[in-house]
């Protein structure tokens, strides 16, 4: 049976990748471990229980439980129930791995447990120095220079078109004919804005003859803002954004939203590309500009924070360096098409990536401040982006909290001082002590009242008190209500509540004191008489109610008190119980002897520290503790005076924090000290090798000058990321550009242009694409106007026996590639025809504190998933992503993402049919409809057009009619007869909805 500490790491496993991601991923994520934690005692050299794990073949085969690996099948696989610790076996033994690492293991085994190479996985290598590139590995596709081919000789103006047909001639295909212009419309606004048409827009676009009225239909598109949301959506799932941290500790990025709208408007200005990578990598280093533009670029670094932490990790180097990894592995993939965390324990073993490249590149990251701390749990950066002032005021502030904080320090020092110099004195006393313990436990047990009411039979010399005639005091009293008949005090204006009562004592001698009162809930209070403690918790029993009918008497304490006039304080930093009255009982020397004996009272008869006497009775159970030990309560006892300024210390401490200014702030680095890093043997940074200077991998053959210990080096690197030279940033930025027009790269997997990646399907149009973009001043918008206008984008998607003969897959674009919407565009175009669509652009709508924590269902933030915003503008709480969009394959955002799958199973039909999205766009859609003029035919026809971008056949018109009229009639007659028109127009607005022809683009 599976424990709930597996159910747990399977739930946190990834779903199974394709085999190249699975196969990265096992570098990164598994090999490292097996490694790390498991070769040492089954390996080549030891293999306890009969177990080796240092290759896949050995795992199948197992030990003396069996096989320990079964692929695909995590809960099977006695190797996960070992590292989860569930049951007998537990591996390793000592430590118990966390609980994602567990789970990355899980998601290896889950994709089939693939072992990229046949090598074993070997223990600690030595350091011999890194290897050099081959001329085979500088020969591989992705690391030669981009060169621009010349365009083939073809009737199609577009230079798209020209290498795509020349492609397809090859195989005797040509391109597949236009598309009808209502569809060409609807394709075109998805995937410019994520929108679908109106029908006032597609009338306009038919009704316009011009030869160039589609081109001016992508300008207008183009310069709309929704542009930035469409395509800043694409590029977030490649910056692995999110709203919270996910791991460990799910706590609210509160100003993760300023990182996503700037890569919105970024893109709505047509930032040239390069610019746009500096910003992200370097933003923080970058000269010049107005305030404005510097809180900009320093907002961009948030593409090196955003990403998930190990908060609570304990080891702060460790910490440290899976930041910095996380950073690299997402910048590798972002913007290079490389897994440069592979290389993390090893070199790289696919791709001409040494460990020694991995951490000249990681010096970089590590001189850069990412975290205001490396402490459990840790903070990460945030830097002010408002003006020069606010700055300033923020400075200010940060300079007297800095101050205060010293203050506390020092009267921390000094209380320690104190409390230890007295306990220093009292040690002298230890055998006093022990005696005092012993006599406490001896005379344990419950106080009796001396006599059962004494109200009627107290012994001569009794002092009786009613609780509201009290001298002094800041209660108030009650004498209707719960006070009605007997007069009570209770709790009023601020806390805490004190009451002091003059009282004369008759005779010398030892009083009981019993107090009469009502409490649903214990609040007990501290009394002192004659200046002496006689109990720290007393009145702390409930009686049942706050009524006068369940006022009971309570003996509280005992008190030696000499004749004449003494003082009885209550008091209580919170409410006070309902006091009715109290008594003093004197008491005879066998009632004194046989009472029980308060820690209390017996320290202060002695002249001991009552905390520290307490401590002694509690340890004479367990035996072995220093009974010396601080305490708050001993510190308040041994050094009253330096307790009370460390704590006024301390509250001016939170003053001063509270006091804080708003400042806007963004997630943003900072350079660091620079510093060169050492290699980490098998990932470990405890276990160092040779140290390497900060620079580029060496495959790029890039000489550069040594970057000093004044900066991080980030500058540097951000520079050759975009030199016109790099082979990599332009041709990975094209293909992504590719990907989001005809539903697949020039290479199929965007975030891997290394070994395990897939060749360009048409190299040379991939190189010309770089290029031109590279010539075209790095800029988006015009590579977007370039594949759009081309005539394959143009095409039908239909497509002849022979294409699908010749081109199953349609990696030659023979036609243009039928796509379902993703996510957003599915549940914004619900909100959009529905009329319920929100424009507002920009902010957030993230419930929540700075690092409070964070969850999906059942969370504040869940509330605003309905909200009417286009989904860009969604909190995305990993961990917990919108059910709405996980269902409609919303990926990880954990992980850089450049392609998302598209599945299909059960879940997607029913959140169709059944969905509450779909069920309020459905009857928003619905009133929309029947509040238009018109019969009710016009109105199926607008349905249609709103919905397709079409008006309905004749055979549509008369189905939906017969569906109307029969729904109607099927109603609840109940129901008055506009619910039920409602309820009937409402089913057919959810089908059209639900349908093929609004869920997939032609």
């Amino acid at each position: 049976m599976r424990s709930a500490s597996l159910t747990a790491v399977l739930l946190l496993a990834a779903p199974a990748a394709a085999q190249p991601d699975a196969a990265a991923h096992f570098e990164k994520s598994v090999r490292p471990v097996l490694v790390e934690k498991c070769v040492s005692c089954h390996g080549p050299e030891k293999q306890k229980g009969g177990l080796r794990v240092d290759s896949r073949a050995a795992l199948l085969a197992g030990g003396d439980r069996g096989p320990a690996l079964v692929p695909g099948d995590p809960g099977k696989s006695v190797l996960l129930h070992a590292l989860a610790h569930d049951g007998e076996l537990r591996m390793p033994p000592k430590d118990k791995l966390p609980a994602p690492t567990v789970a990355a293991v899980a998601a290896w085994v889950k994709a089939g447990a693939p072992w990229p190479d046949s090598a074993p996985t070997a223990a600690a290598p030595k350091a011999t120095g890194p290897r050099p590139i081959t001329a085979e590995e500088r020969g591989f596709w992705a690391f030669q220079p981009v060169r621009r081919p010349p365009v083939p000789q073809s009737a199609f103006p577009n230079p798209i078109d020209a290498f795509l047909v020349a492609r397809l001639a090859e195989q005797g295909l040509a391109l597949a004919p236009p598309a009808d212009r209502r569809l060409l419309l609807r394709r075109v606004m998805f995937d410019l804005t994520g929108l679908p048409p109106t029908p006032a827009e597609t009338d306009a676009f038919l009704r316009d003859t011009a030869a160039d009225a589609y081109e001016r239909v992508v300008e207008r598109l183009l310069a709309s803002p929704a542009y930035g949301e469409k395509w800043g959506r694409r590029w977030l799932d490649v910056a692995r954004y999110a709203d919270s941290n996910g791991m460990d500790e799910n706590l609210a990025y509160v100003n993760a939203w300023r990182y996503r709208d700037w890569v919105i408007r970024s893109l709505n200005a047509d930032k040239p590309y390069d610019q746009f990578v500096r910003e992200q990598v370097a933003g923080d280093l970058l000269p010049g500009g107005t305030d404005a533009e510097r809180a900009d670029r320093l907002t961009a670094t948030g593409f090196l924070v955003v990403g998930p932490k190990m908060l609570a990790e304990d080891d702060p180097m460790k910490m440290r360096m899976d930041i910095v990894d996380e950073q690299l592995d997402a910048l590798g993939q972002a913007f290079l098409g490389l897994t440069l965390g592979c290389a993390r324990c090893h070199d790289h073993k696919f791709d001409p990536i040494r460990a020694e490249d991995y951490y000249a590149l990681a010096g970089m990251f590590s001189s850069t401040k990412t975290m205001k701390n490396h402490t459990v749990v840790a903070a990460w950066n945030e830097r002010p982006i408002g003006s020069a002032a606010s700055a300033a005021a923020l400075a200010a502030h940060e300079k007297t909290v800095a101050a205060a904080k010293a203050e506390v320090n020092a009267a921390d020092a000094k209380l320690k001082a104190a409390v230890a110099a007295r306990l220093t004195e009292e040690r002298k006393r230890a055998a006093e002590y022990t005696s005092a313990a012993a006599e406490v436990a001896r005379r344990s047990g419950p106080l009796k009242l001396v006599v059962a009411d004494p109200t009627k039979d107290a012994p001569a010399g009794t002092v009786r008190v009613e609780a509201e005639a009290f001298a002094r005091g800041n209660v108030l009293k009650l004498t209707d209500g719960y006070g009605a008949g007997i007069g009570v005090v209770i709790n009023a204006g601020p806390l805490p509540n004190v009451a002091e009562y003059d009282v004369e004592v008759p005779a010398a001698g030892t009083y009981q004191l019993a107090v009469r009162y009502a409490a649903a809930e214990p609040r007990p209070v501290r009394v002192t008489v004659g200046g002496r403690l006689l109990a720290g918790a007393a009145c702390g029993a409930k009686t049942g109610s706050w009524n006068p009918d369940t006022q009971t008497w309570h003996a509280e304490g005992v008190v030696a008190l000499p004749a004449g006039k003494a003082v009885v304080r209550f008091e209580r930093a919170g409410p006070f119980p309902h006091l009715d009255k109290f008594a003093l009982l004197p008491m005879t020397p066998e009632q004194v002897a046989a009472a029980p004996l308060s820690v209390e009272q017996l320290a202060a008869d002695r002249k001991l520290l009552a905390s520290v006497l307490r401590q002694f009775a509690e340890d004479a159970k367990t035996k072995g503790n220093d009974s010396f030990r601080t305490s708050p309560a001993v510190e308040a006892e041994a050094a009253p005076e330096a307790k009370r300024e460390a704590t006024l210390r301390r509250e001016a401490l939170a003053a001063a924090e509270k006091a804080r200014p708003p400042v806007d702030e963004a997630m943003a680095v900072e350079d660091a000290k620079g510093e060169n890093l050492r290699v980490h043997l098998r990932g470990n940074h405890l276990t160092l090798g040779a140290e390497v200077p900060r620079r580029v991998p060496q495959v790029f053959g890039d000489a550069a000058a040594p970057i000093g210990p004044d900066r991080s080096g980030r500058l540097e690197l951000a520079d050759w990321l975009t030199r016109p030279a790099n082979p990599l940033t332009a041709r990975v930025m094209v293909n992504r550009l590719w990907a989001g027009h005809f539903g697949t790269g020039l290479v199929r997997t965007p975030d891997n242009f290394g070994r395990l990646g897939e060749r360009p399907s048409h190299p040379e149009l991939l190189d010309w694409l770089a290029a031109e973009f590279v010539e075209k001043g790095w800029s988006l918008k015009y590579m977007h106007r370039l594949m759009v206008t081309s005539a394959a984008y143009r095409s039908v998607s239909q497509a002849d026996a022979t294409a699908l003969r010749r081109d199953p897959e349609n990696r030659l674009l023979s036609r243009f590639p039928r796509r379902r919407l993703d996510a957003e565009e599915v549940r914004d175009g619900m909100l959009a025809v529905s009329g319920l669509l929100d424009r507002t652009v920009g902010g957030s709508l993230l419930k929540a504190t700075p690092r409070q924590y964070v969850t999906g269902t059942g969370s504040r933030n869940y509330e605003d998933y309905d909200h009417p915003r286009r989904t860009v503008y969604l909190p995305v709480v990993r961990s917990a992503v919108y059910d709405v969009l996980q269902t409609l394959d919303f990926p990880d955002p954990s992980v850089p993402a450049g392609q998302r799958p598209t599945t299909v199973v059960p879940t997607q039909a029913l959140f169709m049919l059944n969905g509450g999205l779909v069920d309020r766009a459905a009857e928003a859609f619905a009133r929309v409809l029947l509040a238009a003029p018109g019969d009710d035919p016009a109105r199926v026809t607008e349905a249609y057009r709103r919905a397709f971008g079409r008006a309905p056949t004749t055979a549509e018109l008369d189905r939906v009619a017969t569906y109307l009229t029969r729904s109607e009639a099927a109603a609840d007659p109940a129901l008055a007869p506009a619910d039920r028109r409602l309820r009937a127009w409402r089913g057919l607005c959810r089908v059209l909805l639900a349908s093929n022809e609004f869920v997939f683009v032609e």
